[in-house]
């Protein structure tokens, strides 16, 4: 039972003492990415056991109401059985988004932004012509300071 101690407290958030020394900045970062990477994969593993489980209630609700001589009729239990299936896809879909794993990991998906400078040859060649501008201000003023 003891060596679940540090197991434990490394995912409730006391992993410092474990660590020490310089690297402790570096240590800590990679417990934060690494705790929040396994409660994304608990939840994804949980929503998906729970969606199965609400599935499989909401068939078994309808194939027993199929097989009474009423036939179907829509019931609380049919309701919640549907909205339980429904919440725990949902919630599976937001834990398999890239985006969601790419921001727990520590890494922020961002679009690229649009290019305001044109083509790199169009650059380049505004870069010489502003090269060449500041070379010829500067000959100027060292033949205004030498006139003067």
């Amino acid at each position: 039972m003891k060596f679940l101690i540090p197991l434990l407290s490394f995912f409730l958030g006391n992993a410092k003492s474990f660590f020490g020394g310089p690297s402790q900045a570096i240590t800590q970062q990679v417990v934060l990415r690494v705790r929040a990477i396994t409660i994304l994969a608990i939840c994804a593993i949980g929503s998906l056991a729970l969606s199965c489980v609400g599935l499989s209630l909401l068939i078994a609700k309808i194939a027993t109401q199929l097989d009474s001589p009423e036939g179907f009729v829509w019931t609380t239990g049919t309701s919640v059985y549907l909205g339980m299936t429904l919440l725990f896809v949902g919630a599976l879909v937001i834990t398999m988004l890239r985006s969601t794993w790419l921001s727990s990991g520590g890494f922020n998906p961002q679009k690229e932004a649009p290019r305001k400078g044109g083509s790199p040859i169009e650059n380049a060649i505004a870069l010489v012509v502003m090269d060449f501008l500041e070379e010829r201000q500067q000959r100027r003023q060292k033949n205004e300071n030498r006139s003067a």
